[in-house]
């Protein structure tokens, strides 16, 4: 059963590892989509109640209202797409979005987000490599 452990863990981390490169390489592709950027204001969070957790913590889904203007034309109450736990109403915050069509929107640190899951990936995916090697090594 060690021996299959051995094995089974680095497969799923370089598994796993490459999924989340392919993804921060897919997001980081996205960015071309958007050619613009505007500073937005957040005018509202929603909190929802989604489940507990298997530790019975209640667990809560965050949707983040943003207003902005491009062009003189007034854009309210558009969902951002990303929160974080330090957003409060009244914030500012950078929106990418596409010229030809302002509605459509991304997080400002598309790149930032992005970098970071690449770097977690390689990571995970180097460290099962290795993992894998000295499984595969050792007698």
């Amino acid at each position: 059963m060690r021996k299959i452990l051995n094995i089974l863990f680095p497969v799923v981390a370089v598994v796993l590892g490459i999924v989340v490169l392919v993804l921060g390489f897919k997001k980081l592709g996205s960015k071309k989509n958007y050619d613009a950027s505007v500073t937005g204001v957040i005018t509202g969070i929603e909190r929802e109640w989604s489940g507990t957790d298997e530790d019975g913590f209640d667990q809560y889904d965050y949707t983040v209202y943003v207003d902005y203007e491009v062009d003189g034309k007034k854009y309210e109450g558009v969902k951002y797409p990303s929160y974080d736990s330090s957003m409060q109403k009244g914030d500012e915050v950078e929106i990418l979005y596409q010229s030809s069509n302002p509605e459509n929107i991304a997080e400002g640190n598309i790149a930032g987000n992005a970098t970071i899951m690449i770097v977690i990936g390689a990571v995970a995916a180097l460290a099962g490599l290795v993992m894998a090697v000295k499984a595969f090594i050792r007698p």
